[in-house]
Parts: C-alpha cells; structure tokens; sequence
C-alpha cells in the first residue's frame, strides 16, 4: 500500500506545481473565452507593457474612427453672401447691372476677392452675369450637400470617419471617400461649371467661379475635444508602464473574459519560464521525489514501522494527498492571494486523528515544503508556510473538544498576518522617510500603501479558516481510513456500550480485568504522553472476542474445572488465540473504528501461548508441535498505545497469579515481562523508545505496588477466626 501511496503523492504533487502550463499547453486562450482556472505568475518577471503593448497600440489608434460635428454655419453665411450679391444686382439698375467700380468694390468687401478694372467692367457689361450666378449658387449648393471637412490630416490612412448631426439623427459613420476637403470642392465646382457653363467666355466665367469658391466653406468641424478623449482613451487601454509581478500573483481569475491584456500577460509569464522550463521541471521532480522518498523513510523510523506497512502510513500520506489537491483547487478556482492557503489544516487534521507529535511535524513540514512549491517557489514562501504550519502543530497539543480549535487557528493567523505584513512592508522607504521627529505623515510615505494590510489580513483569514475545513473533512478522513477522531473516542470509551454491557454478563472476569488493565494502561500512558483516550478505548475492546467461548479463559472460571485439562494443547492454544479473530468480528459488525481495533489484534503481536506451547513440548521427544502453531498472528504493536497495552495485559494478569506483592517482586515480575517482549521483537514496528518502556515500567512498578497494598486487619475479622480472614488481610 505505501509504495502505491508515495507513488500517488509524488503524482499529486508534479500535476500542482504544473496544472497551469498543462492547461495553456492544450488550450490557447484567446481574447473573449473564460478561463478555465486562475492564471498566477509562476515566478517573478517584469511585464513591460510598452513592448508588449507598442503594435496593438499602433494598430488601434491606426484603426481609430475620427468625429466630425456637422456645422453648415460657415457655409449657410458663404451662400447668403452669394444670394445677397444677386439681390444686390437685381436692384443696380435696368438689366441688374452694375457699374464695374462699383462691382469692384463689393467683390473685395463681401467676398475677398481683388477683380482686375477689365475683370470688373467685363463682369459689369455681361448681359447674363444674374443667371450666370445664380447658376453657380445652384452648383454650389449641390456640392455642399456632401461632407466637406477644411484639411485632411485627419482622415489620412482612414476607412471611415463619423459625423455628429443633431438629433434625432445622431452619430453616422461614412467611408472616407464620401468626404471632401475645401480644395477638393472647389475644384469640383470648377469642373461643374465648365460644364455646365461652356458657352461662356471664360474670362467671365474664371472670375465668378473665383466669387463662388470664395464662399465656399466646411460643413464639418473636427471635434477636437472628443477625439483627443478617444484616443487617450485607447492609448490608455494599451498602457506603457512596466509592472512587476512576484510568484503567485494573480494574473487572470477563473471564469474571467479574457481580454488583449490579460491575453498578453499570460504569454509574458510563461515566456518567463520558458527561458530554463526543463531546468525547472527536473529539478522540481527531482526535489519532489527525494524529498518524498526521505521524508517516507524517516515517518517508518519515527513510528517504528517498516517500508510499506502501518496504519500511520496511510493516514499520514492520505492527509498530504487532499491537502495538496485542496491548495491547488484554492489556486487554480479562486483568485485569492497564496496567503490565505489554510497551511494549518494539515498539523490540524493529524492532531484530530490522534496521531504522535514527530510523525505529525514531519508531514506538516513537508506539506509546507509542498505548499511553496505549488504556489511560487521562493524562500519567502517557504519560510512563510513554515512558521504558519509549526504554530499550527505546537499550539495543537491539548483539544479535547471543538471549540479548542480556536487557540491553533487564531496563534496561525496572527504569525500568518505578522508574517504577511512583514513581507509587504517597502523597509528601505520607510526607514527613509522617518525623520527624527517621527513625523507621522512621513512615516505614511514610507509606507507607501497599505498593500500590507490587506495582504495580513487574507494572512489571517488563511489561519483562522483552517479549523473549519479541518472539522469538515474530518468525517471523510475517519471513514476512508477507518480511524476514529480524538472528537469520536468518547463514545467507544462509554461504558454503557452496547458491547461492553454484554462483555460484563458473559464474561464478568474478563471484564473486570479490562477495567483494571485500564486504569494500569493510562498511568503507563500518562507517563510518556501517549494518546490516553485511544488506548482506553483500545483496552475496553481488546477482549471483546472472550464472549464467545468465556468459560475457557481462567478469569472466568471462578475457580471451577478448567476444560483446557481435557484438550490437546494445540486444540487449547487454538481456542485462545481464536478469541483475536473473533473479536474483530464482533466489531467490525459493529463498527468499531479500525484504529480502536488495532488494538485487539496487535495486544498480542506474534507472543507464543508459552502454557500450552510447554504442554505441548512435555508430551515426549516424538512430539510434532511446533512454535508457530501457538503464536498469535500478529501483527506486532503498531503504536506506542498498543505497545502499552501489551505490557499492562500481560502485567496485570500475572500479577493475580504471584503470592508476594512486594514492591522487589512486583519489580521483577514487571522487568521479567517487557524484557522477553523485547528479546522477541514484538516492539520492532512501533515507535516506543528505550527511555519511554523504562518510564512505563516505573510507572507500572508504582501502580501495581499500589494496588496490592496491605491493609490491618478489623477487629471484627480477629473475633471471627483466623480461618476466615482474607489473605494477606486485603479489603
């Protein structure tokens, strides 16, 4: 199971700290689609927004539409001065003529234009000069029908361009052929009237084309004010600052529309990991799988488990498993900033499930290890998960119930905030900006903005959230693995459990010595800090599978015949050893938590039966008995809690059958019992250590002392007889 484990996590975690480029690696996004995750700067890099902006730039303002106001005011005054000049002919004299001087001067007030004496005197003896201009007004009307603009700068390289008329009209876009510049009309209005006029002789007809071109005028005026407000509003769309952006920053949300910008952000960062991507890939994997392999090496030392077996295992690499899958479903679904990463659910979550201080530190640092590696690779963020997820574990030590999440949760979010605020702080800035009169608003300046509380506060958020997803997903974790929380324990230790009420009506004795093997159990686990609510709930039901056949274990037989007299040895050692298998019947059908039958199984490890085994081997030298038939199947103590109980069963049980209680006896008895279970082995797979069995055999030397205590005998008791004292005078 652990190989396939280690293989599952090393997988896990290569997919998280590579989700993102997997994802640009088959899906392209384009302007207009939603991303399908957020999109974070996989490391530091610099987004020069001039160079990657500069040709979307130049295409939209090449692209960009000029305004136009229509405005024919100009040229309703060129034409009035036209409509008053042929009034003013009509009123000169007989024929509307007018005396050339005359003519002169009104050309050059009314329309600017300088007549030559022969021009005016030729103009003033034209029979036809009336009809003649009333002529060109017509032609002139015509042309300012169209759109006339005074330049053409403006619609220079341009497809269309939009002209503003007044309501209800509104704006309208034409192609820009459909526009003309002065020239341009006036030119037209030459060709016009050669045209049209080419029987008159062009000494008369060049001047009074000259008089209508001199009063022809744009119809449209460039809005200046506008068009200078669209242009930097798209200069502005495509800014030229160089933003700098660290590891894990947001670039694109999830579920956003992608726009040009975010389009070219996400190419500028992964353009800044392609530069050494392979580099980066191997050694990450690289580190990924060593520090996999170490850390699995050093969990089998710290629980005293080989490679590839124990619960532990299991529940540990589990734990790593969902936390990485939940910091990268944070990553990669919301936009939340990497401080807000609940590192503390993972020393949360092993504390609840009861598991030892080493083994639980060392999966929290390698969470954290992980958790830097998925969300940016720096030091920063190393340090920072680290310190989070160790106050997380060393402000865990005393939950008993619920509402002590709080004190884990809220010591995280407070070094997570101080951390956070750390970090954001610009120190250089404000170190300048301090004077010696501590003035306060450049103490401000050296702050430069409160980035920094933000950042501590979703830092703090990231802390305090983690209590909650720990107790959430707890239900999950003790059902796919079979384990019961520190939550769940009390009810297996309720005496008025259905199967311990039974145990105590079919099996009185053995009941009786479960209750005294646990009081021994927790005074041997209080004296090395072992999980005392696991044990004694380990304890209650180790022996469970004595309901079965209770008349042949010795406590029950009140002192009548023992069966086993009458049995083969190996027929006897079946028996007793069956009472392990029946048990783990019993309560799996009734569903005891895996964890709390582990003790059923491991409370014997692999001991031999030694009673029957010698049995066996005084029947005679033909005897084919041999060792394995009066072993118990295993396995061996998995935990310290079922080291424990191991010790304290076999203890208490042959402390009812040793006539001396003195302290040296009791001593012995104890030495002699831990002292073969070493020789065999049966401590191998656990993490108990040599200092902690001496604690517990100190502990059990007290206790056991204690309970056979000597009492003086009653006065009453002397008067009955000595015959019916008990012995040793005990109550």
């Amino acid at each position: 199971m652990k190989p396939i484990l280690i293989t599952v996590y090393i997988a896990v975690c290569l997919f998280a700290c590579y989700a993102q480029n997997i994802n640009l690696g088959f899906f392209h996004l384009k302007p207009g689609e939603r991303a399908p995750i957020t999109f974070r700067a996989d490391r530091p890099f610099a987004f020069d927004q001039a160079k990657a902006f500069g040709g979307k730039r130049n295409l939209a303002l090449s692209q960009y539409v000029p305004l136009y106001m229509y405005s024919p005011g100009e040229a309703d005054s060129g034409r009035k001065k036209m409509a008053d000049f042929i009034a003013a002919l009509a009123v000169s004299g007989s024929g509307g003529r007018m005396d050339g001087a005359v003519l002169a001067s009104y050309v050059r007030k009314y329309f600017g234009v300088d007549l030559t004496p022969d021009q005016a005197d030729l103009l003033a003896q034209f029979p036809g000069l009336k009809n003649l201009l009333e002529g060109m007004l017509a032609i002139e009307n015509s042309i300012l029908e169209m759109k006339i603009v005074k330049e053409p700068g403006h619609l220079k390289g341009k497809a269309t361009a939009e002209v503003r008329y007044p309501e209800p009209m509104g704006t309208v876009a034409y192609p820009c052929g459909r526009f003309l510049t002065v020239k341009q009309a006036r030119e037209r209005l030459w060709r016009q009237a050669e045209k049209i006029f080419w029987q008159v002789d062009s000494k008369v007809l060049a001047p009074v084309v000259a008089l209508a071109s001199a009063t022809l005028a744009p119809n449209l005026i460039y809005d200046q004010k506008e068009n200078e407000r669209r242009i930097e509003e798209t200069i502005q769309r495509y800014p030229s600052s160089v933003i700098h952006f660290d590891s894990g920053q947001v670039l694109a949300p999830a579920r956003k529309t992608i726009t040009e910008e975010d389009e070219l952000l996400i190419a500028a960062s992964r353009k800044a990991v392609q530069t050494d991507f392979l580099a980066s890939v191997s050694w990450v994997a690289l580190a990924v799988i060593i520090l996999t392999l170490l850390y699995s090496e050093a969990l089998s030392k710290m629980t005293g488990m080989p490679s590839g077996s124990g619960r532990a295992h299991s529940i540990h690499f589990s734990v790593l498993i969902v936390s990485v899958l939940i910091f990268e479903a944070f990553l990669l679904l919301t936009s939340w900033p990497v401080n807000f990463l609940p590192i503390a659910f993972v020393p949360l979550v092993l504390v609840l499930l009861g598991q030892s201080f080493l083994p639980a530190a060392s999966t929290t640092l390698m969470a954290a290890t992980v958790a830097a590696l998925i969300s940016g690779r720096n030091i920063e963020s190393l340090i920072y998960f680290l310190i989070a997820s160790v106050t997380a574990l060393l402000f865990s030590g005393k939950i008993g119930k619920r509402s002590q999440l709080l004190v884990p949760s809220a010591a995280t979010g407070a070094v997570c905030a101080l951390m956070a605020m750390s970090f954001g702080v610009y120190w250089q800035g404000l170190r300048q900006a301090i004077p010696a009169t501590l003035d306060p608003g450049a103490l401000l300046v050296g702050i430069s903005n409160l980035s920094f509380i933000r950042d501590a506060g979703w830092a703090a958020a990231g802390g305090l959230i983690a209590a909650p997803l720990a107790v959430g997903l707890l239900p999950v974790f003790e059902f796919a693995l079979g384990v019961s929380s520190i939550f769940r324990i009390d009810a297996w230790t309720n005496l008025e459990h259905p199967i311990l009420k039974e145990l105590l009506n079919r099996a009185p004795g053995t009941y009786q010595h479960t209750m005294s093997v646990a009081g021994l159990a927790q005074v041997a686990a209080d004296a090395i800090g072992a999980n005392v609510p696991l044990l004694r709930a380990g304890v209650y039901f180790h022996d469970i599978g004595k309901m079965s056949d209770p008349g042949y274990f010795t406590e029950n037989q009140a002192g009548g015949p023992n069966p086993h007299d009458e049995l083969e040895a190996e027929h006897s050692a079946r028996i007793i050893i069956d009472h392990v298998n029946k048990g783990l019947l019993i309560g799996k059908k009734a569903r005891v938590p895996q964890n709390i039958l582990d003790f059923v199984s491991q409370h014997h490890g692999t001991l031999v039966l030694e009673c029957f085994w010698d049995k066996a081997k005084h029947r005679g030298p033909n005897t084919c008995a041999q060792d394995k038939d009066f072993r118990y199947p295993g396995p061996k103590p998995q935990s310290k809690e079922a080291a424990i109980l191991m010790i304290v069963d076999a203890v208490e049980a042959a402390s009812r059958t040793v006539p001396d209680h003195g302290r040296a006896a009791v001593e012995a008895l104890v030495r002699h019992i831990m002292e073969k279970r070493i020789d065999d082995g049966q401590f191998d797979q656990c993490d108990i250590t040599t200092e902690e069995l001496a604690r517990v055999r100190g502990a059990l030397i007290d206790a056991v002392s204690a309970a056979f205590h000597s009492r003086v005998v009653y006065p009453w008791q002397e008067e009955a007889g000595s015959d019916h004292l008990p012995a040793e005078g005990k109550n």
